[in-house]
C-alpha cells in the first residue's frame, strides 16, 4: 500500500507544476518534498516526473497515483462524515477563512452561535484576505472562506469552488470634523478634487478607489497606504486625508471624524461563501455553512436598516437565496 503523504506530494506536483509551489501548499521544504518524490519513485520503480523547461509533466503512472491520492481523500472524508451521522450530532472540526472586517463583524458572533448550539464542533477561524481566502479554499487549506468584492472589482473564482452570496456591506466616506463635504447631505468622488486619499496597499479596496478616481479624471493623492480600516479612521483623524470604509466590523468613530453619504455610484462590498465544490457534507460542515448564512443575513440586514434613506436598496438578494456552483454568479 502506498504512504499517502507521498501521494499527496506527487499530487501536489502534478497540480501546480513546480516543487517550490507545492512545497509550499503542503508547508514543507522543497528539500522534503523531492525526498518524497525520490522514494515514491523507488517504490513505483517508474518514472514518475519529466521536467519541460520550468515545469514538470506528469507520466501517466503519476497521473494514476495523483488521482489515487485524491480517491483516498474521498473515501476518508465520506467515512467521517459517516461516523458524524451515526453520532446523532454534528462533530469535528471545520475551518473558516474570512478577512478582517469579517472576523470582527461576522465571524465573532458565529463562532458564539455554533458553541451554543452545537458545541462538538471545533471551529477554527484563519484570518485571510478575499484572495488569498479563495486560493486556500481550492486547496483544501479552509472549508469554507468568507469573502468580498467591491462593485466594479469582481474577483476571479475559480470553477472549483461553489459560490453563495451573503448579502451586500455599504461604505461611508470618513472625513476630519469641519471639512467642507460634511456641509452636504451626500457626495460623490467626483466632487473631491485635489484631495489625498488613505487606502489599502494591494487588495481590492485600492484598486476600486483607484479606478473610481480615475474614471472621476480629477486629481488625487495617495497619502497613506494602510490595510487596517481603524487604522484609516485614525489617521483621517489627524487629517492626513480621507478614506472610505465599509460598515462591517467598524468600531464606533472617535472623536474628530464625521461621515458622508456617498451618492451617485454608491460603493458597496459584496459578501460571498465560497467552498469546494466536492467537498463531502458532513453535518458540521452542514451546520456551519446555515450559521454563517443565518448570522450574516441578521447582522447585514441591521446595517441596512440604519442606513440612510438616500442611499439605494442593494440588487443583492441575501444569504442562501442566490447559490451556484458556477466559476460566477
Amino acid at each position: 500500500m502506498f504512504d499517502r503523504e507521498l501521494l499527496r506530494s506527487l499530487r501536489a506536483v502534478v497540480d501546480l507544476k513546480t516543487i517550490t509551489a507545492a512545497a509550499d501548499h503542503l508547508s514543507l521544504t522543497p528539500s522534503a518534498v523531492s525526498q518524497q518524490l525520490a522514494k515514491l519513485h523507488r517504490q513505483v520503480g517508474a518514472e514518475l516526473l519529466v521536467r519541460r523547461g520550468r515545469y514538470l509533466r506528469p507520466t501517466e503512472a503519476a497521473k494514476v497515483l495523483a488521482q489515487a491520492a485524491t480517491d483516498m481523500e474521498v473515501v476518508d472524508a465520506r467515512a467521517r462524515a459517516r461516523l458524524e451521522e451515526l453520532q446523532g450530532t454534528p462533530t469535528g472540526q471545520v475551518t473558516v477563512g474570512a478577512f478582517p472586517s469579517a472576523c470582527r463583524g461576522l465571524i465573532g458572533p458565529i463562532v458564539a452561535e455554533i458553541a451554543a448550539r452545537y458545541p462538538k464542533i471545533s471551529l477554527v477561524v484563519r484570518e485571510t484576505y478575499p484572495e488569498e481566502g479563495v486560493e486556500k479554499a481550492v486547496n483544501g487549506k479552509v472549508d469554507i472562506a468568507v469573502i468580498h468584492e467591491w462593485k466594479r472589482v469582481s474577483l476571479t473564482i475559480p470553477a472549483a469552488l461553489s459560490t453563495t452570496v451573503l448579502g451586500t456591506d455599504d461604505v461611508d466616506l470618513i472625513v476630519p470634523s469641519g471639512h467642507p463635504a460634511t456641509q452636504r447631505e451626500t457626495i460623490t468622488v467626483a466632487d473631491l478634487p485635489a484631495e489625498r486619499w488613505i487606502t489599502d496597499t494591494t487588495y481590492i479596496y485600492a484598486r476600486w478607489l483607484k479606478q473610481s478616481l480615475e474614471a472621476a479624471r480629477i486629481p488625487y493623492e495617495m497619502a497613506g497606504l494602510v490595510n487596517e480600516h481603524e487604522s484609516q479612521v485614525d489617521l483621517t483623524a489627524h487629517g492626513l486625508g480621507l478614506s472610505i470604509v465599509p460598515r462591517l466590523g467598524r468600531s464606533p468613530l472617535p472623536h474628530g471624524v464625521e461621515t458622508v453619504t456617498l451618492s451617485d455610484d454608491v460603493p458597496r462590498r459584496r459578501l460571498m461563501r465560497v467552498e469546494r465544490i466536492d467537498s463531502i457534507d458532513r453535518p458540521a460542515l452542514s451546520a456551519v455553512r446555515q450559521v454563517i448564512d443565518e448570522q450574516a443575513q441578521t447582522i447585514l440586514g441591521q446595517m441596512r436598516r440604519t442606513a440612510l434613506p438616500n442611499q439605494d436598496s442593494p440588487d443583492i438578494q441575501p444569504a442562501a437565496a442566490q447559490e451556484n456552483d458556477a466559476s460566477k454568479p
